[in-house]
């Protein structure tokens, strides 16, 4: 009984690890799919609230000085808006190369403090890959260990209940005297009544 007990509790705390690794791992693919989110809407919005105010202000200064330098009314507002369109389009590339927005890792760094999250990479979306990448292998380990544990409690029920079954003819034969049967009994009653 108590490998059986054994069994059980081995059993109750590969599942308890494993519940734990699941959590962890659905809070690091939140994490890192939030961060990406927030990510984007963040680029966005400060992208577009600088470029407001800065293209407002900047480009009627630059413009006007411009116009004044090349004593033209319009060239001077073409060329701060060239200079705009390489600007846009210099942040574009470095998006498209990188495959992510600029400022990510600064929220998965935001986001893993404010979820208390412990991981042991680095806190940013690489760090994030590695960790849901090591996380998965010790769920499958865990998965390994929880099937060989449950089949080794089922060796331990069935031998229980193979000694039990067993245990029960024992105590039967142990109330007779050794080396009498029922059918030796039967005999020595039927010498005495001749």
């Amino acid at each position: 009984m108590a490998s059986l007990k054994n069994n059980i509790n081995n059993i109750s705390d590969d599942t308890e690890s494993l519940v734990r690794d699941y959590l962890k791992l659905f809070s690091v693919k939140q994490t890192e799919k939030l961060s990406v989110y927030l990510g984007i809407l963040a680029t966005v919005f400060i992208l577009s609230l600088l470029l407001l105010i800065i293209i407002v202000f900047w480009s009627f200064a630059m413009a006007g000085y411009l116009n004044d330098v090349l004593a033209n009314d319009y060239w001077g507002f073409w060329i701060v808006s060239g200079f705009y369109v390489l600007v846009i389009a210099l942040v574009i590339f470095k998006m498209i190369k990188t495959k992510r927005p600029p400022l990510s890792n600064l929220f998965v760094k935001l986001i893993v403090s404010v979820m208390s999250l412990d991981i042991s990479q680095s806190k940013s979306l690489k760090g994030l890959k590695l960790e849901r990448e090591m996380l998965n292998h010790k769920i499958d380990a865990d998965k390994v260990k929880i099937k060989a544990n449950a089949q080794s409690l089922r060796y331990v029920i069935m031998e229980s209940l193979f000694s039990e079954f067993f245990g029960l003819f024992k105590s039967k034969k142990g109330d007779e005297e050794p080396g009498e049967t029922e059918t030796d009994q039967a005999n020595i009653e039927k010498e005495n009544k001749q």
